[in-house]
């Protein structure tokens, strides 16, 4: 309501003064003081009270018009000003600030416009918590993230979003930081790790000392980021500029033989207010405004009109795999068992042993436990070895749950068929963690990434939008890649990339002259990113670099998101083509209306700020517009 009333102040102070201005205009009263030479009534009142609107209204469109003249520019508010000031000159006082007011209220509507993406984006990076707990001496004080200072020593516990970029000075624990650098397995962070605000501290107790606070955090930033996307033109807004070159000395010519033919100079005066080409100039930026609005709704961030144009034209589009196309959750996909051995008996013990663990790899096993609903009994005794494994107790016997590296520490032989199968299962790109009992392994659990739930529909929807070729891109080896690629129906894959071979891959496509759409998800995504016609980071944040090289964010990591973006952009230019010819009809219509004398200076007036009022209309539409989404299969 606040915003509301802001947006609303000027085009209420300029309307107020307009119509004092035209009430007193109407009043066919004598001069209500006279001071030698000067008479003042009513019309010398109304004729101030204009003055003073359009000036108090339109000081900055003015200002920015003499300054585009300085740098021999023509633009639409070159064209304003000139009009305005020939009206002034011919007396026609009203009519300047009739133009004035209208143009206020479709500023106001277009700034609600832009502060609605603002504001949409703001709550969608409300990852950092409002408070952290911070080491003062031998106490823990909570204090506000806002007052916290570089070097303080921040407190994280377990189940806790961290408040700050710092780095690491006591403690462990595993990190899910997917969303600042689309790992898709949780980072071990012990003394010396550098750890993001807005990651999640999955378990164990950390002390930060604190590096960067407030507006220099990854989040803080990619607000600013989006605001400045909110400044950009998509080539199609040049249209606008070019049109209004040539257009300005056109009117002028028209007002001339208007002027001529008729010998009245409210004619000339007309032609020149009709012929502003506001709307024409509004017809991109407020649909652009009003698209960016939708999508940041839709946990989309775009960072600027540009890619509104590219996006509706792209033919080809590369995507990275770990952390884009899977979840970033891991998810144990086979349970492997020694001789004589249940799987179920394994999955049972490894449960028992990671029952009270909140690592990550603890939560994949629980949930294939409750799966099976096998029964879970408390351990008598359970220790966590950070980065290693768990040590726990029940029944009597020793249970331990660890890498095979972890087992070895301890003194555990690992019978050839089970190493076997962790070389099996580590070449298939997945982490495999053993299960002892009694001193005794008897069998392991592979664990990998899960497809998104919603990647083969996605894939499916990108091509029927005419996309027609789709490249996995993945740093990963052959085997898990060909699967990955099978599973979810692209064109083709490459693996085991390095960044730079990512990168290259896209300089290729754009070599044959393919628009090209490429989505990543972290630091090693970032040169292609860059590189893409489109680059599309996912996640919530995404890393410092990835977002800097990217210029689509989707922050809540669905890839349908991406599919809607795509659509979004299409309305969007759909919008645009249509803002910018019922622009040139509103023009052509009052200027043949002009030139035949048939509108005054006001009429002229409310006539064109009608075609402004339409199009920002048109635009605000985009606000609720809904996109298809996901083509589903079956």
């Amino acid at each position: 309501m606040q915003e509301i009333l802001i947006f609303a102040l000027v085009p209420v102070i300029v309307g107020a003064l307009t119509l004092a201005s035209w009430l007193l205009g109407r009043w066919q009263v004598g001069p209500w003081l006279l001071l030698g030479p000067w008479q003042i009534g009513p019309g010398t009142l109304a004729a101030g009270l204009a003055l003073v609107a359009t000036f108090f209204g339109g000081w900055q469109r003015f200002w920015a018009g003499f300054r585009d003249v300085a740098n021999r520019r023509i633009t639409v508010n070159v064209f304003v000003t000139l009009a305005i000031f020939v009206s002034i000159a011919a007396g026609e006082f009203l009519p300047a600030a009739v133009i004035i007011l209208i143009m206020a209220v479709v500023g106001a509507l277009e700034s609600y416009t832009l502060d609605s993406t603002r504001r949409s984006i703001r709550g969608l990076l409300d990852l950092t918590p409002p408070m952290a707990n911070v080491r003062r001496g031998d106490e823990e004080v909570p204090v506000a993230v806002a007052e916290l200072q570089y070097g303080d020593i921040v407190i994280v516990r377990p189940g806790e979003r961290i408040p700050v970029d710092g780095v690491v000075t006591a403690g462990a624990a595993a990190v899910n930081q997917a969303p600042i650098t689309g790992e898709s397995m949780p980072v071990e962070k012990l003394k010396g790790h550098e750890v993001f605000a807005g990651t999640l501290n999955e378990d164990g107790r950390l002390e930060i000392r604190t590096t960067k606070i407030g507006a220099d955090t990854t989040l803080a930033r990619i607000v600013h980021l989006v605001e400045e996307a909110q400044e950009s033109k998509a080539p199609i807004q040049g249209v606008a500029d070019r049109f209004t070159v040539w257009f300005l000395p056109a009117v002028l010519v028209l007002a001339v033989i208007g002027y001529l033919t008729s010998g009245d100079v409210k004619v000339a005066v007309a032609i020149l207010l009709v012929a502003c080409p506001c709307a024409f100039a509004i017809a991109t930026p407020s649909a652009v405004a009003a698209g960016i609005a939708n999508m940041a709704r839709r946990a989309v961030l775009i960072k600027g009109g540009i890619f509104f144009e590219i996006a509706g034209r792209i033919d080809s589009l590369v995507v990275d795999k770990t952390g884009t196309l899977t979840l970033g959750r891991p998810k144990v996909l086979e349970v492997i068992s020694g001789d004589g051995v249940p799987k179920d008996e394994v999955l049972r013990l490894a449960a028992i042993a990671e029952k009270y663990s909140e690592h990550p790899l603890a939560k994949a096993v629980m949930a294939l436990a409750g799966e099976k609903a096998l029964e879970i009994p408390d351990p008598d005794e359970f220790r966590i070895e950070i980065g290693k494994g768990v040590v726990s107790s029940y029944a009597g016997q020793q249970i331990v749950v660890g890498r095979d590296v972890f087992l070895r520490e301890q003194g555990i032989v690992i019978p050839a068929r089970i190493e076997q199968a962790v070389t099996d299962q580590s070449d298939l790109g997945r982490t495999v963690i053993l299960v002892v009992r009694s001193r005794e392994a008897i069998g392991l659990l592979a664990i990998a990434d899960e497809v998104r739930a919603e990647t083969v529909d996605a894939i499916a929807s990108m091509r029927s939008l005419g996309v027609g070729k789709i490249t996995m891109l993945t740093g990963d080896n052959f085997k898990i890649a060909q699967a990955v690629a099978s599973q979810i129906g692209v064109d083709e894959f490459r693996a085991d990339l390095l960044p730079q071979d990512k990168q290259s891959a896209i300089n290729e496509m754009k070599n044959k002259g393919r628009i090209v759409a490429m989505v990543g998800d972290g630091i090693n995504d970032a040169p292609a990113l860059a590189l893409a016609d489109v680059g599309i980071v996912m996640g919530g944040t995404g890393a410092d670099v990835a977002i800097e090289a990217a210029d689509v964010t989707l922050m809540d990591g669905n890839l349908s998101r991406l599919v809607e973006f795509v659509q979004m952009s299409r309305k969007v230019l759909r919008r645009i083509k249509i803002n910018i010819f019922f622009s040139i009809i509103y023009n052509v219509i009052g200027l043949t209306l002009a030139m035949l004398g048939h509108l005054t200076p006001v009429m002229a007036v409310i006539f064109q700020e009608a075609g402004c009022v339409t199009v920002v209309l048109s635009s605000t539409l985009l606000l609720w517009a809904k996109v298809p989404g996901l083509k589903r299969r079956g």
